[in-house]
Formats: C-alpha cells, sequence, structure tokens
C-alpha cells in the first residue's frame, strides 16, 4: 500500500519544506483546500483530499475530510489482520503521517466578533483527524506546531524516522492542544456569568521562569489560550531588565489590583505580596514621594505600580532607590532613558487596568472558584452610627483607606492621612494585633489625626480602644458584629466618627 502523509494547516509557516522533506522520505503527499494550493505552486506532486476520497467538499468547505478513507487511513491498526483487511476491500491506505494546525479561535476569540461570524473559526475537520492520529500514535505520527519542522526533519534523519516515544509525545502535544481549543470555544460561547459545571480554562506557556517561590522549586508563567480571556498581565510588555521571576509576577498581580481601583494618580508599592505604601498626588511623582516615605524601609527592593504615564521627573526618584519592578501604562521616552541606566531594573507597561471577572484559588486537591472582589456600595450607602459625623477631609481619607485595604491579607489593617497610606497591618489572625501592627508602623509619621480602616468588623472593642489610645481620628468597618455597639460606644466618648460600609473585604 502506497505510504501517505496528509497535510491541512491553516498557519503555513515552513509548510513547503516540510513537504519536501516528506517526499524525499518516500511519502505521497494528500492535501486541502489553501495548502494544496500552496504545495502545488511551489511545484510539489500532492493529490487532493477530494480526488483521493472521490468526495467533494461540501457545505462551504465545512466539510473536507471527515470521511472513510482518510480516518480509517489514520485510525487502522497495522498489526491488525481484521483491520488491515477493511482497509484492503475498501481501498484505503494508511495515512502514517499528520501535519495539521487549526483555524486560528485563539485569536479571532478576542476581536468581538459577531457570534456567527466567530462561530466558522470553530475548526471540526482539523481537531478531529490530529485526535484520530494521536489515538493511534504507535502507527502515525501528527505535527501540530510548525516550530517543531526542524528538529523532526533533524531526529527523522539521525534516527531513521521518529522513535514510538517520539510520537507518543507529538500525540500528548495534539490532545492538550485540543482541550485548550475547545475550552477557549466553550468560554467564548458560554461567557462568564456563571461557575460552569466543567471548569475547562486553557493557557499556554509564555516562559519558563528561572524557579518558583524559592530556588529549588520548578515554575513557568502561562497566559490564557483565548484572547477573550486576557487579563491585564497577559499582553504586558517588558521595557528592559532581568526576565520576571515567579515572585515577582505574583506581587505584580496584586500591585496591579490595587493601583488599579483608583481613578485619580495613584501609587501602590508591594513587598512580599503585601501593600507597604499607597498614595494618591497630584503627579505621579507626588503619589510616588508620599508612597515611598509612608515606608521608606519596607518598598526597599519591592513593586511600584502606576495608573498614569511615567514622566522624567518621577523616574529620577524612582532610580535613587533599589527596586525589583516597575509598572505603568506607559512612560515619557524620557522616563525610558533614565532607566536604561539600571539595566537590570524590570520596566513593564500594562496596558488595562485590572480587568478578571473570575480567579481560581488551587487547593491540594481542587480549585475554588470566585468572583474578583470588586464590589463597594457607594458612599450615599454608607452608614454613620456615630454621634460625631466625619469631615469632607476625612471621609476623602477614609474612601482612600476603604480601597486600600481591600488588598490587604486579613486580617487588614490601613491607617491613612493626606490621601497616603500611614501604617499597614496585614495578615494576623487576630484584628487588635492588626492594629498595634499598623500603629507601630506609623512611628514617626504622626498617627495622631490618621483615619483606620478595617476589612471587617471588630468582633470586640478592644481594636477600636488601641486606635483611640493612639489619636486615631475616623474609622472605616463593614460593621455587622454582635458586639458593634461596644465599638460604636468607645468611638462616641473618644468623639471619634464611625462609618459602616455594609461590606467586608477579606483576602485570604
Amino acid at each position: 500500500m502506497t505510504k501517505r502523509a496528509l497535510l491541512s494547516v491553516f498557519d503555513k509557516t515552513g509548510i513547503v519544506d516540510f513537504a519536501r522533506f516528506l517526499i524525499d522520505e518516500g511519502f505521497s503527499l494528500l492535501s486541502t483546500g489553501g495548502t494544496y494550493k500552496v504545495l502545488v505552486k511551489a511545484g510539489l506532486d500532492v493529490t487532493e483530499v477530494s480526488s483521493y476520497t472521490q468526495a467533494d467538499e461540501i457545505l462551504g468547505g465545512r466539510v473536507k475530510t471527515l470521511h472513510p478513507r482518510i480516518h480509517g487511513g489514520l485510525l487502522g491498526r497495522r498489526n491488525d489482520e481484521g483491520d488491515l483487511k477493511t482497509m484492503k476491500e475498501l481501498d484505503i491506505d494508511p495515512i502514517e503521517v499528520v501535519v495539521v494546525n487549526l483555524y486560528p479561535f485563539f485569536e479571532k476569540s478576542g476581536e468581538n466578533l459577531p457570534l456567527d461570524e466567530l462561530i466558522e473559526f470553530i475548526d471540526i475537520g482539523g481537531p478531529t483527524m490530529m485526535r484520530s492520529a494521536a489515538k493511534n500514535h504507535k502507527f502515525v505520527t501528527v505535527v501540530t506546531d510548525p516550530s517543531d519542522y526542524s528538529e523532526l526533519m533533524r531526529k527523522w534523519k539521525s534516527d531513521n524516522g521518529l522513535s514510538l516515544s517520539s510520537r507518543r509525545k507529538l500525540a500528548g502535544k495534539v490532545f492538550a492542544l485540543t482541550s485548550a481549543y475547545d475550552a477557549a470555544v466553550s468560554a467564548s460561547l458560554r461567557g462568564d456569568k456563571e461557575t460552569p459545571e466543567w471548569l475547562t480554562s486553557s493557557y499556554r506557556k509564555s516562559s519558563e521562569l528561572r524557579y518558583g517561590e524559592n530556588p529549588h522549586q520548578r515554575a513557568a508563567w502561562y497566559t490564557p489560550s483565548s484572547f477573550a480571556a486576557f487579563g491585564s498581565l497577559s499582553d504586558l510588555v517588558q521595557h528592559q531588565g532581568k526576565e520576571l521571576s515567579f515572585n515577582n509576577i505574583r506581587d505584580l498581580d496584586g500591585a496591579w489590583r490595587s493601583v488599579s481601583e483608583f481613578e485619580d494618580t495613584a501609587c501602590v508599592g508591594v513587598k512580599h505580596a503585601a501593600p507597604c505604601g499607597a498614595a494618591l498626588g497630584g503627579s505621579t511623582l507626588d503619589a510616588w514621594e508620599k508612597a515611598r516615605d509612608a515606608d521608606p524601609v519596607s518598598i526597599f527592593g519591592g513593586i511600584v505600580t502606576f495608573n498614569r504615564e511615567v514622566d522624567e521627573d518621577t523616574a529620577l526618584s524612582l532610580s535613587t532607590l533599589f527596586l525589583e519592578v516597575i509598572a505603568a501604562p506607559g512612560y515619557s521616552e524620557a522616563a525610558l532613558s533614565v532607566f536604561r541606566k539600571k539595566k537590570n531594573l524590570r520596566v513593564l507597561s500594562i496596558l488595562r487596568p485590572s480587568c478578571d471577572r473570575w480567579e481560581a484559588l488551587p487547593v491540594d486537591g481542587g480549585i475554588c472558584l470566585q468572583e474578583v472582589d470588586r464590589d463597594f456600595l457607594p458612599e450615599s450607602d454608607w452608614n454613620v452610627p456615630t454621634e460625631a459625623k466625619p469631615s469632607i477631609d476625612q471621609m476623602r481619607d477614609l474612601a482612600f483607606a476603604w480601597k486600600v485595604v481591600k488588598h490587604v491579607k486579613s486580617n487588614g489593617i490601613v491607617l491613612a492621612s493626606g490621601l497616603k497610606t500611614t501604617g499597614i497591618g496585614t495578615g494576623q489572625p487576630n484584628r487588635v494585633g492588626a492594629v498595634e501592627i499598623a500603629i507601630a508602623a506609623s512611628d514617626g509619621l504622626n498617627v495622631y489625626g490618621a483615619v483606620m480602616a478595617s476589612d471587617a468588623f471588630f468582633p470586640f472593642d478592644d481594636a477600636v480602644k488601641a486606635a483611640s489610645s493612639a489619636g486615631i481620628s475616623a474609622v472605616i468597618q463593614p460593621g455587622g458584629s454582635l458586639r458593634d455597639e461596644d465599638s460604636i460606644r468607645i468611638c462616641d466618648e473618644a468623639g471619634i466618627p464611625m462609618v459602616f460600609t455594609g461590606r467586608r473585604h477579606f483576602r485570604h
């Protein structure tokens, strides 16, 4: 029987050279549509699939390769007498090589096409051939990635064909690709308003990372395979510096989520997954200097993010301190020139605010899926249960601190004054401990007169007592404790206004 290879690719990069190689190795070529035309134009001897199957393409090209002579040639077991007898009776030649890549649904899913148009980019014949060939990889080689052509040709020549282990790896690549492809289709058709019965999100490796949280842990960076699922970090631009580390990416995620909360010019610094300084300012320089001065010790070696383009003056100030990463929507050319003098500094452009709707949190044995915490009750729905009412300036600081504390690990406390943080207590097992840490962190920054935000209610009055003793001037918290009246009483005795927001913002 004739030894055949079937080539049907959307991405035609390198396909002519690979086809020539297959001919030199003794294969007769089958092909379809645009691939057939490219190969014929290159002067290669190739048979069109419709001629081989004696069945024309139908339904506007929707049905090309879905035929027994194709799938019988892919799935027939070469060591099974029954299969071989059937193939001979039906004049089915074995197809020993399949070279297929898919319609660009991944890319098209991000173009906001009308659904009827997007559906036409769902590939049926390609994945079907790939899966048939991969199932029968003991006898069939299936190639899906043009970047593999050169290495496969080298191996083929050096080993006089591909080994079973090589074909098995290629088959595994098929099922990873088709499952990711199906997940992208599912996400586009389903939308993301409900938790799905089957969680089928798919990601493609963007880069290997030097290591994980610690040097002995392997790690890689993946981005969504579907453009429709891209979040803010999926298409970041790195202008300079060392490659991003696992910890850089994790910290950057938290910093960017936090700075994206604000409409006014903002700067947020993060160190070891915790905000260490945040501020609003009249310019990026003003916001940066306030955020830096909020905790000048912790910001050393940290990550700094802005929600505005960074100018030269800000870059000059940033360059006086050792930082791991700077991220912003953009930079002036003068600012980039300043940063180039610090070759290891990672400078990133992130082109959109934090936008993920869902976040998946892995645990040992499963994944928890939840909506990203974007919900704030408007200030008009906030309640002030104390006798004293906050001033306009206090309300500004309270609203600012309330947005920051949402990104502080629970139990979380944020002190703020003048639209900048003055102390942060994060990740404590009890709330009064977080208050005490935030107050201690404000040493030298004048706690007196600052406001305090708590990500959850006060179960006892001890936290409010500690705040009052330190000179805190106003408090914001969700409310809802059985002992709210105890905290209200302490505030009333001290003349401190307290705001209830009606929303808790735990972050574990």
